[in-house]
């Protein structure tokens, strides 16, 4: 498959005005009107595309990164799950006017929608009581929006029967799932339950059986509900690469589902499926990838005189993926003059603090600052390990100029600007932002290889953006995924193109474990601002397979800086990323992505002295990184304990002026 993929990429990069054509998708979904078109989301896009296959057309004006299209029975409304920074929102597309609204108002995690089939509504689950998944449904001409379950647990995946007076759901209780019906004018019942993940439940039209799809040891598979009395639970098909997408049916007799890449279509009485083939033209992103982010110098600041040495019973340098031990870290100036073996050292300045672990500072490739951000808050965040921060505010040179020094010290801060307001900046920044859709992408892309032949990093807010556009860097957790199965198909090859591209993280949300233990630190606590934790996911993705490709970024999800960047190191391995890949996020993946990979993220001979001494062993252990005892920045020691210090005393100062 990779060798077709590559005599097709060639081609494109050598005829002129040709374009890339995708045939396989990564968890794409299928659903079909009743009047003969099918539609999937593809590369966070949505496209129409006849029932039998063929060339398909990409609805552009105004999608957000979208996932699961869903027709109306009318046939001319999509409602689509949109993919954002604060989570996931439903949203209407118009096919026939080619525009987008979203659907409700309030900042909620909305997910799975289906129509009613009345046309009129539109049931959803959502988290939007603060206490699980439950069941909702929303009046599309009034937007009323009431509840229709309220268990403990999780609710989600609704669909009503054909007839609109009976509806399933799966129900997630304690690590057990059920599907229930709740049939017209019943009480909810328990059609099957399960130790396993059970999902994507749909009606054959004649209501008489219900498909789902279970996670079993092997992968997913697809099982039937035959409603008989009593129900009897029964397997459809396996064997195959399910993306986690309900079954359509056509009629009684033929379905629709994706797996292994493709869009299939199965009769209820056969052994085999066929694939409906589909064509996507994607632009021409032979390009892609290619201007890579050059490297940088970081800017020359105050450095102290003299020569300190940091001496470690344990040592992980930021690429090896073992500790070594007994080991000095002499710094002269504001760099690494040498790592070697513990020895005397008469007439320096040695500090031992015992048993402790030194890593490299952590870097937020993409974080935020408060609006009314102050001086005191650098010596809050280098106590909580961030010594490099890539921010886009107003005070951005402000701050990085005030907070080098040795009085009141915190990370160094890089600027980051959106494209569309670059220009009302002076200086070059260290990180460009850009969104909209696939053609937007292709609109800016002269703009986005420019800014990478300075050395800016350019993160894209979709796939769309990105592929359109050539960045090197996307936004979110999903949006280069895997299957479930661990396979990445064309779409993600392409995206991916030479392993070039990278994910800024942004997975952590109310369900990652540990935040309230990041929340209670003296450092967090002593934070002045509003914490306001939503879900952004309905389960946490996995990201294992794309570990290498991860870079942390904690602005997506709405912490206090430095308790985010906490967060999002424990939502990485939360994801299927060892602790070591984790703090790789935080460290060399994201100082290569910013071009600085020789000089942070690394505790190396010529590197900026930027060192944080633990208490623990974060290589075995994620959480013990929050155990911080002192941090060296830019060559000078401070104690936790006198940072928190030196935070108050400037408040103090603050409030006095």
């Amino acid at each position: 498959m990779r060798a077709s993929f590559a005599i097709l990429v060639l081609l494109a990069a050598t005829i002129a005005n040709t374009e890339v054509f995708v045939t396989q998708g990564t968890n794409i979904s299928v659903d079909v009107s009743r009047d003969g078109r099918s539609t999937f989301d593809l590369l966070g896009g949505i496209w129409i595309l006849p029932v039998d296959g063929g060339d398909a057309r990409a609805l552009r004006a105004g999608l957000r990164p979208a996932r699961r299209p869903r027709w109306s029975p009318s046939a001319d409304t999509l409602v689509y799950q949109a993919s954002g920074m604060d989570g996931d929102e439903l949203w209407l597309h118009d096919v026939s006017g080619d525009r987008s609204e979203r659907l409700g108002k309030g900042r909620h995690f909305d997910q799975h929608p289906k129509w009613h089939p009345g046309g009129q509504r539109i049931i959803f689950s959502s988290d939007r009581s603060g206490n699980g998944f439950d069941l909702w449904e929303i009046d599309i001409a009034t937007k009323l929006v009431w509840r229709l379950s309220d268990l403990p647990g999780h609710e989600t995946h609704p669909t009503w029967s054909n007839d609109g007076r009976n509806l399933i759901y799966v129900h997630e209780e304690d690590g057990q799932w059920s599907l229930m019906l709740r049939a017209y004018g019943q009480p909810d019942s328990i059609l099957t339950t399960s130790k396993r993940r059970l999902s994507v439940p749909s009606w054959r039209p004649d209501g008489s059986l219900v498909t789902y799809l279970r996670d079993d040891d092997d992968g997913w598979s697809v099982r039937m509900v035959i409603l008989s009395n009593p129900a009897l639970d029964r397997p459809l098909i396996d064997g195959e690469d399910f993306f986690v997408a309900p079954i359509v049916w056509l009629d009684r007799q033929q379905m629709l589902y994706t797996a292994d890449g493709q869009i299939r279509t199965r009769n209820f009485n056969a052994w085999t499926s066929r694939d409906v083939p589909f064509r996507a033209a994607v632009g021409k992103p032979a390009t892609y990838g290619e201007a890579a982010t050059v490297a940088r110098d970081l800017p020359p600041i105050e450095e102290p005189t003299g020569t300190i040495v940091v001496r470690a019973e344990r040592l992980y340098d930021g690429v090896e993926s073992a500790y070594r031990r007994g080991a000095d870290i002499v710094i002269e100036g504001g760099r690494i003059a040498a790592v070697e073996d513990r020895r005397d050292r008469p007439g320096v300045i040695v500090i031992d603090l015992g048993d402790v672990t030194v890593i490299p500072g952590f870097i937020d490739a993409y974080g935020g600052l408060p609006d009314d951000v102050d001086e005191s808050l650098g010596p809050l965040l280098l106590g909580l390990g961030v010594t490099t921060l890539v921010a886009e505010h107003e005070k951005v040179v402000a701050l990085d100029g005030a907070w080098s020094g040795k009085d009141i010290p915190g990370p160094r801060v890089l600027a980051a600007y959106s494209m569309q307001d670059a220009d009302m900046h002076s200086g070059l920044p260290w990180l460009i932002t850009i969104s909209g859709d696939m053609s937007a992408g292709i609109e800016q892309r002269n703009a986005v290889r420019d800014w990478q032949s300075q050395g800016v990093a350019v993160l894209a807010d979709s796939w769309q953006a990105g592929l359109g556009s050539g960045a090197a860097l996307l936004l979110g957790a999903q949006t280069m995924p895997a299957s479930p199965a661990g396979k990445s198909y064309q779409d993600v090859q392409l995206a991916r193109g030479s392993d070039a591209i990278r994910l800024v993280s942004g997975v952590a949300d109310v369900s990652t474990p540990g935040v309230d233990a990041i929340l209670a630190t003296r450092q967090a606590s002593s934070i002045s601002m509003p914490v306001t934790l939503t879900r952004r996911f309905g389960r946490s993705p996995d990201l294992s397979a794309a570990a290498a490709a991860i870079v942390l970024g904690s602005r997506p999800n709405g912490l206090p800086p430095g308790v985010g960047m906490h967060a999002e190191l424990r939502g990485l391995v939360e994801a299927g990323l060892t602790a070591e890949q984790a703090l790789k996020a935080a460290g060399v993946n994201a100082a290569e992505a910013l071009g600085i990979g020789v000089t942070l993220g690394r505790i190396t001979t010529g590197a900026a002295a930027d060192l944080l001494l633990v208490d623990g062993d974060p290589l075995a252990n994620i959480a013990d990184s929050l155990n911080i005892i002192g941090v060296v920045r830019n060559g000078r020691f401070f104690s936790v304990s006198g940072l928190i210090d030196r935070a108050m005393q400037a408040r103090d100062a603050n409030t006095v002026e």
